[in-house]
């Protein structure tokens, strides 16, 4: 398990694209007050853009709220600010090139810049 190291202030994922799930609801996204996701609001989220409109998640299924990729760290008690990735194939048996390079890049980066640790 990946986790975000003790001392690094949360705010601090803004960088690497990541906003908290309140954030997303108030722009009409995933974690919407209602929809069984407000217990996700202070955990930041980073998903995958969809490429024609770049504002709006891309999701494998809309009307289940389902995003392509989400890449969490999870805020609170029960989750000591782990990491936590979901994919979602949508029409095939599997996702992978382009759209799995969110995940590598972040991990990447958010390794390389001293902000995880297992």
């Amino acid at each position: 398990m990946l986790k975000l190291k003790k001392g690094i202030s949360v705010d601090q994922l803004r960088r690497y694209g990541f906003k908290t799930g309140k954030e997303w609801a108030d722009k009409g996204e995933r974690c919407l007050e209602g929809s069984g996701y407000e217990y996700q609001h202070n955990w930041y989220h980073k998903f995958l853009m969809d490429e024609e409109n770049p504002d709006k998640i891309l999701y494998a299924n809309e009307e289940y709220d389902q995003p392509v990729v989400q890449i969490s760290i999870r805020i609170g008690d029960s989750f000591p600010n782990d990491m936590y990735i979901e994919c979602t194939p949508s029409g095939t048996y599997h996702i992978g090139g382009r759209d799995l390079d969110i995940i590598e890049e972040t991990v990447f980066d958010l390794t390389n810049d001293g902000f995880l640790e297992k």
